[in-house]
């Protein structure tokens, strides 16, 4: 009987990786998550969790996701948040290249993450183009964390590294799409701002279908923009939103009070850029939800 490839995943428990690992098993994987939680344990036939890589022993290892890292939108960036953000994502993937190395490791390829923050803001606000994934990064916050993140996992000698660059998920639970929705749900605020800011995005099943599917490329990129074809503003998103929800928020929420609220972490609702799956649709990859009216009639669907 033919053995199934065995994938380690970092940030397992996570939001993503819940939704990875769940998706692989039923694809005919097995999964090994890492997690920091070292009580998480797993009843699910083809998983089971680790808090440590030393807990792998003589196993064969054929592809590593990795994806740990804190969460951005969480807590308001102090100068202690943001090392902890960095921290996060940098020592866990200096450590899984590292324990790669010593044991002599060398998956079939290596997908390692990152986010569209890389690409950072349009200080003039006019979002006239669209970013791919040889655009340059710039000299911001939410910028340089993506930029340090991926040095880490560049230029390993012997592995095949991918690198991801993950838009907005939207999940039905989890992630940032019900904070975002909860205002239109009470019928308060609809548009933040001007509302032309992008709402750069991408369905959580197309996340973890896209990550398979660079698993399985015999050429795979070094980059990958994970974001969905049709990008909106956040007018729009709202106004899809409002629509689905059979709400009609009057309010507008102006952009000083989200400044105000959370200062430079604004930039996260009130700027950003409109992002392009290049690398994705040029190898033929199929979105399953390609637009903002068919991702949100799904998750917002009764069921």
């Amino acid at each position: 009987m033919q053995q199934k490839p065995q994938v380690l995943i970092t940030g397992a428990s996570g939001f993503i990786g819940q939704h990875l690992a769940a998706y692989l098993i039923q694809q005919g994987y097995q999964v090994i998550g890492l997690t920091r939680n070292p009580n998480r344990s797993s009843s699910q036939a083809g998983l089971r969790y680790i808090h440590r890589l030393e807990q792998i022993s003589q196993e064969p290892i054929d592809y590593v996701i990795n994806l740990a890292g804190e969460n951005i939108g969480q807590s308001r960036w102090t100068e202690k948040r943001k090392l902890e953000l960095i921290n996060s994502r940098i020592e866990t993937t200096r450590q899984v290249f590292e324990w790669l190395q010593q044991n002599r490791i060398q998956p079939h390829r290596i997908i390692s993450g990152s986010a569209i923050g890389y690409y950072g803001i349009d200080p003039r606000e006019q979002w006239s183009g669209y970013c791919n994934e040889s655009s340059p990064p710039q000299d911001i916050f939410m910028s340089e964390l993506c930029q340090r993140w991926e040095r880490q996992a560049k230029n390993k000698p012997g592995q095949q590294v991918s690198i991801i660059r993950l838009g907005v998920v939207f999940a039905r639970n989890g992630g940032i799409l019900p904070q975002m929705l909860m205002p239109i749900r009470f019928n308060l605020v609809g548009k933040i701002g001007h509302g032309r800011q992008p709402v750069t995005w991408i369905h959580i099943n197309d996340v973890v279908r896209a990550i398979i599917f660079i698993l399985q490329q015999s050429e795979a990129k070094a980059i990958y923009n994970l974001v969905a074809p049709e990008q909106g503003t956040q007018r729009k998103f709202a106004e899809i939103a409002a629509a689905k929800l059979h709400k009609k928020p009057l309010l507008s929420m102006p952009a000083c009070v989200m400044k105000t609220m959370l200062g430079e972490q604004s930039q996260l609702v009130l700027n950003g850029q409109f992002v392009m799956p290049q690398a994705l649709l040029e190898q033929g990859f199929e979105f399953q939800y390609p637009d903002l009216n068919s991702a949100l009639t799904d998750l917002l669907d009764e069921k």
